[in-house]
């Protein structure tokens, strides 16, 4: 869907003016309560679509990026001189649950269909499948057709490239070590809506709820951007496991589930695998940042 939107879903203009769409704010205040409520952005554009609402004019087909926007935008909390219509509570108790989700970790298992879901191609991060060609030699192929990067290895050769690249970690422990923040990287949201709220305070003429809404919004910015406490308690509690009993075959596959986020994929690179810290290491070079 090419078009956008001149102002965002649940306004509308009257007098000039932003106001509530009733029917469409609404329905807004029904997608927050739909993912507080657990369901996948997928499941809502879904019920979305099945219900006939209409997110552009037109046309009622809605997809989980749209739903996300919404979940996503402070405006609707009262921002921007925008009307609010959701609760600043709901808000971000949904940033905080999209928080814990980015923390949640996939795990690898044994099996190719399970490394599978892991596989994503080097050059450009697209997912990538497995194809036999009628019993010939397997070949991942990415899912990008743009890229279309192709690597062709046999089962037991991708595995052993996993395990070579495990081999690196046991060698080497502080590869788990966290990342350090970049203490000079501060989002955009963060960034627009601390100084709205400096322009707020020094025009003071806005309404406490206004101002209160700005606090909420940016305060739900700044959480969402907090280190992941618990993927730092997994990465050292994997150093010292690690440290004391090495990667033996016993601990091997439950140390990949736990450590590997990524499978990656390339004809020149071969097989690599991404740490949950971010890190890179190579079967076949060592480790990089």
């Amino acid at each position: 869907m090419s078009w956008k939107r001149d102002i965002p879903f649940g306004y509308k203009m009257e007098m000039s003016r932003i106001v509530p769409d009733k029917t469409e704010a609404d329905i807004v205040r029904q997608i927050f309560s739909m993912y507080l409520a657990g369901n996948s952005l997928k499941r809502i554009s879904e019920q979305m679509e099945a219900s006939g609402t209409c997110y552009h004019a037109g046309t009622c087909e809605w997809n989980k990026n749209m739903i996300k926007r919404i979940l996503e935008n402070s405006r609707y909390i009262g921002s921007e001189n925008y009307p609010e219509i959701i609760d600043p509570q709901d808000f971000i108790a949904a940033r905080m649950r999209n928080a814990e989700k980015k923390q949640n970790l996939k795990p690898c298992h044994t099996g190719i269909q399970a490394v599978e879901k892991l596989s994503v191609c080097a050059i450009c991060g697209a997912r990538m499948y497995r194809n036999t060609r009628k019993n010939a030699r397997p070949r991942w192929i990415c899912q990008n057709e743009q890229c279309k990067e192709t690597l062709i290895i046999t089962d037991d050769g991708y595995r052993e490239s996993i395990d070579r690249a495990l081999a690196h970690l046991a060698l080497s422990p502080a590869l788990l070590d966290p990342c350090a923040p970049d203490e000079q990287q501060v989002s955009p949201d963060v960034l627009r809506l601390k100084n709205e709220l400096t322009a707020a305070f020094n025009r003071g003429s806005e309404s406490p709820e206004y101002m209160r809404s700005l606090i909420f919004a940016l305060a739900a910015e700044q959480y969402n951007a907090l280190p992941d406490m618990s993927l730092i308690h997994t990465l050292k509690e994997l150093q010292d496991r690690i440290v004391i009993e090495g990667i033996t075959e016993d601990n091997r596959r439950e140390i990949e589930q736990k450590a590997v986020r990524r499978i990656l994929l390339g004809r020149e690179s071969g097989v690599s695998i991404e740490l949950i810290n971010g890190k890179i290491i190579s079967s076949k070079e060592e480790a990089e940042q």
